[in-house]
């Protein structure tokens, strides 16, 4: 039972189309605030390799070309929050929920939950600063990092684990912008549904902000201190 003392721990969920910079900014808050970040598709790979239950739920449906359902997938994130109950450092999860049948157990999940304080972050990003930010894109190769980086002069490793950074297939420009067109309507319909809810969320618009300015400016949003 949580001590009347005890402050809530702070679950902030990241939402946003995809190249809009959660992953970067993410890994910052994880160096620089401490914070935990939970990959959902990392998740699924340590649950699969390891053959636990949910593992051999979700190797049934992957084997099968089907998708994991929403009750197995907000199952997996609730078991790995009460593995984590002691901690008290902010989670990110990354682009979690993200479905409605996702957002509604999780919320139930939640509101049983007192210990938790859950914030919506929705990261904001015109279309052409995607798809140049994607086309930039590499990623690091080690499944259980998986950080984000802008090509630069020279950078061939990731500076967290050391491994070889790769560039994905579906970050040419004529494939991000056929991911693009399904977001809008995936976006309005979870906001649609928080808002029935009463879930607050909160925009984070990051139009012409490098990623210090971004770092800076979600600091100030959580209330937190972002200086180094």
């Amino acid at each position: 039972m949580m001590k009347q003392q005890d402050a809530p721990r702070t679950i902030f969920s990241f939402f946003g189309p995809p190249g809009s910079g959660k992953g970067t900014l993410a890994q910052r808050l994880v160096q620089q605030q401490g914070f935990q970040m939970l990959s959902t598709g990392n998740l699924c790979r340590q649950h699969v390799a390891n053959a636990t239950e949910f593992g051999l739920l979700l190797d049934g449906y992957l084997k099968k070309g089907q998708l994991i359902p929403d009750d197995l997938m907000t199952d997996m994130v609730i078991d790995w929050l009460v593995t984590q109950q002691h901690e008290q450092s902010p989670v990110i999860l990354d682009g979690f929920p993200r479905t409605q049948g996702q957002a509604r157990r999780f919320l139930e999940f939640l509101n049983k939950h007192p210990q938790y304080h859950f914030r919506v972050i929705v990261i904001e990003l015109p279309e052409e600063d995607i798809v140049m930010r994607l086309s930039r894109r590499l990623l690091c190769s080690n499944k259980q990092c998986q950080a984000p980086f802008t090509q630069a002069p020279g950078l061939t490793n990731c500076t967290y684990c050391g491994s070889p950074l790769y560039k994905r297939d579906d970050d040419r420009e004529e494939v991000v912008r056929e991911r693009l067109r399904a977001y809008p309507a995936y976006r309005d319909m979870l906001m649609l549904f928080y808002e029935q809810m009463k879930q607050p969320t909160e925009i984070l618009n990051i139009q012409g902000l490098d990623s210090e300015h971004v770092y800076q400016n979600f600091c100030r949003l959580a209330g937190i201190d972002g200086a180094e």
